[in-house]
């Protein structure tokens, strides 16, 4: 089988020769999900189905990856080569920064009027409390969507879940509608569970502290595109988001 030489030395050449005698619809699905847990699109749901209605968290985030593997299995290799890579980087850098000190802001807002410690939704609409007003009263209902869509978007270009359809369509040519259904049913399933444990981390945690580890996250990944900063302090940050929801799990007791 042929394949892209993807980025010499991240593996995914591999991955792809380890399925590609199962067929293209198996080999996506297994290559998609089996190699790619620990990328930034996971975490990107797990976070915000943990703030949000995890039930919409899930339709905008498939959303964005339906529509990124189509393009990826038709002109993912011409793709690579016209997107300008460091401005799209710039974007998301500053998407996630924004997000994160907002998300830090906007607890320290309640914290300093006096409000409840958690964000409030409705329903599964997001309010003011985790929007600015002037965006909630125009995303209203759709905010989670919507978010989880820009987020996703934005953070899967270049991210190692991209470069392995683009590779899996280079070996299939013959199939991309084989390609393209195997990566999304298996980045359904993912999804899926990543929103569900997301969902019911919000139920079972204090949501302020979730808020402000999701914020630690977020300003992490930012700085990471910029290039600020290397992934072992994404792994640092991801680490202390983890103990400031523990020790707030432990406070609420």
């Amino acid at each position: 089988m042929l394949g892209l030489p993807l980025a010499a030395g991240n593996g995914l050449d591999a991955v792809v020769r380890r399925y590609a005698d199962y067929g293209p619809f198996l080999a996506a699905f297994l290559a998609n999900f089996l190699a790619t847990f620990g990328d930034k699109g996971q975490l990107v749901v797990v976070t915000l189905a943990s703030r949000y209605d995890a039930k919409r968290v899930f339709a905008g985030a498939m959303a964005a990856f339906a529509g990124w593997s189509a393009v990826e299995v038709m002109l993912g290799a011409w793709l690579t080569r016209v997107l300008p890579k460091g401005a799209i980087g710039t974007a998301t850098g500053v998407l996630f920064v924004a997000f994160g000190l907002w998300t830090a802001y906007s607890v320290y807002g309640r914290y300093r009027r006096g409000g409840a410690p958690g964000a409030s939704t409705d329903g599964g609409t997001v309010t003011s409390a985790v929007l600015p007003d002037r965006v909630a009263q125009y995303t209203r209902g759709y905010g989670p969507m919507a978010t989880a869509f820009c987020f996703i978007v934005l953070a899967e270009v270049g991210d190692k879940t991209q470069l392995l359809t683009i590779n899996l369509a280079a070996t299939f040519p013959e199939a991309p509608v084989a390609v393209f259904c195997g990566v999304v049913a298996a980045l359904g399933i993912r999804t899926g569970i990543d929103a569900f444990l997301g969902g019911r981390a919000e139920r079972w945690l204090p949501t302020a502290y979730i808020e402000l580890a999701a914020a630690v996250v977020f300003v992490a990944f930012g700085l990471v595109e910029f290039g600020v900063v290397g992934e072992d302090v994404l792994v640092g940050a991801i680490v202390v988001a983890l103990a400031t929801v523990a020790y707030g799990r432990v406070r609420e007791r």
